[in-house]
């Protein structure tokens, strides 16, 4: 494939047409986490603290049992909010639960407000997370019903492509072995909490994802495996390298964002670095505090383990 193809040349039309929509609509949802960390003042959010703040999204996410599309939008929200203003660190928590509350909102989830403060004990009220939520969707100009572009519109517009690449070649069965939704999104969310990967466009994070997954089961897979998967694999990547034409890629971004990629999921995968996170306190009432407490004639009494 190359770039200057007519349309109906594409082996999927289709979906090439659907790539070419979401690019045209890429600046509705364009973030710059770099402006962030310039000219910054005494107090406001840094991406450390953009970091956390993305965590606790996510924890959010499990918490009420919501699809990763909610977080990744939610996300994307936080990320162009911060991209347009200056915001102080004392009100980043009650900014990060509006975020999580439009984000549901434009999912069509129904999720009780008093809960979603409750439970992430941002410390602000109901009413201040509707006001903030206004706010939100003023800046970002979110109207009644408008479709936001994520990193996952065009995860999704890749996956489809590949998935119809690999039908052509009768290999859609390896093709959802070596691609796995499930693990796709989950890395995804993993990456898009470290700011070093979200700083990069979605186009690029998308497909240097799919670039980092198909290359990660060659390393591991691959020598257990036929030569039949070395094929399906090569057309794959080939596949992704013509994307990257289509898309307009610059060769030195897609470079640093695939490395950025590669590395948070290692330390992912090795658990050697601990990321930020809301800590969270358990809340009792005086009485069920009064009740948990362990009564002063209760003891456990351990025998004596003799050794022979």
């Amino acid at each position: 494939m190359a770039p200057n193809r007519r349309e109906r040349d594409w082996p999927v039309p289709d979906a090439i047409h659907q790539i070419q929509i979401a690019l045209i609509r890429e600046n509705e949802s364009e973030t710059n986490l770099l402006a962030v960390s310039l000219n910054q003042g005494l107090g406001e959010v840094t991406l450390a603290d953009r970091d956390g703040a993305v965590h606790l999204l996510r924890f959010l996410k499990f918490w009420f049992n919501l699809q990763s599309t909610v977080f990744l939008t939610a996300v994307n929200i936080l990320d162009r909010f911060l991209t347009k203003m200056k915001v102080q660190r004392r009100y980043l928590t009650c900014l990060v639960v509006s975020c999580f509350s439009v984000a549901a909102e434009v999912h069509q989830c129904n999720i009780d407000p008093k809960n979603l403060v409750f439970i992430s004990q941002s410390k602000c009220s109901v009413k201040d997370m509707e006001r903030m939520s206004e706010i939100i969707r003023k800046k970002l100009d979110l109207g009644p019903g408008k479709q936001l572009m994520s990193v996952f519109n065009y995860l999704n517009h890749f996956q489809g492509l590949l998935e119809s690449v690999a039908a052509q070649f009768k290999t859609k069965g390896l093709f959802e072995t070596i691609l796995k939704t499930e693990l796709l999104l989950t890395h995804l969310e993993v990456i898009m909490c470290n700011s070093e990967c979200a700083s990069a466009k979605p186009v690029v994070i998308a497909l240097a994802l799919i670039q980092t997954e198909l290359e990660r089961f060659l390393s591991s897979e691959i020598p257990s495996k036929s030569s039949y998967y070395s094929f399906v694999l090569l057309q794959l990547l080939t596949t992704v390298v013509d994307l990257q034409l289509i898309c307009l890629i610059v060769p030195m971004e897609f470079t640093s964002c695939h490395k950025n990629i590669t590395k948070a999921l290692k330390e992912y995968d090795d658990h050697s670095k601990t990321y930020p996170h809301q800590h969270l306190q358990w809340r009792y009432s005086s009485r069920v505090l009064y009740t948990t407490k362990p009564s002063w004639n209760y003891f456990t009494t351990l025998h004596t383990i003799l050794e022979e």
